[in-house]
């Protein structure tokens, strides 16, 4: 290259016209790319709080399943077998079927006719283990979500880090005029 034409390739207005660009990728970098992997972040961290309330609430329907176990338990030992015992009995073993899902049982409440404490240990085991299983699986999800979460945090990671040193090059190539006039 001849002199003049490295003049003119040098020339301040090259360096403040690339350093803008530079600066300005940087801020498309940070505030778009950026951006949008922080949105599917927060939209994974909410689905995994979401699934969080929802271990907390099987839990917590585990252990009320248990505690009713223990109250029915007592009380059909120390009560009579009287018409208001089975209907209550009944109700709550009925109920348990229904919202557990649990075909199996059906037709043993259903012929129940007196308070039977096997049939109540027995159904209270298997929703006691169906919850289990369904926190499992809730878990096993949010596993997977933080798996896949973690792509994107490292893609924010490098991506904020090319924003960075194109912003600082730009900024040193703006700075760069003023040494080339000297």
């Amino acid at each position: 290259m001849t002199d003049s034409r490295l003049n003119r390739w040098l020339a301040p207005w090259v360096f403040v016209s690339v350093g803008i660009l530079f600066n300005i990728l940087s801020a498309v970098i940070t505030h778009y790319f950026i951006g949008l992997n922080n949105e599917r972040i927060n939209a994974i961290e909410r689905e995994i709080q979401n699934k969080q309330v929802l271990i907390d609430s099987l839990w917590q329907s585990r252990i009320e399943v248990e505690r009713k176990e223990e109250f029915f338990l007592l009380w059909l030992h120390r009560s009579d077998d009287s018409a208001l015992t089975r209907d209550y009995y009944r109700q709550y073993l009925e109920g348990l079927v229904d919202t557990h899902d649990l075909e199996a049982f059906r037709d043993r409440v259903a012929r129940s006719r007196h308070a039977d404490l096997q049939l109540l240990i027995e159904l209270s085991d298997a929703v006691q283990e169906s919850v289990i299983e369904s926190i499992n699986a809730t878990y096993f999800e949010t596993l997977e979500l933080e798996e896949a979460k973690l792509p994107l945090e490292s893609a924010n990671s490098r991506l904020f880090s090319i924003a960075i040193f194109l912003q600082l090059t730009g900024l040193i190539l703006v700075l760069a005029r003023d040494l080339r006039r000297s």
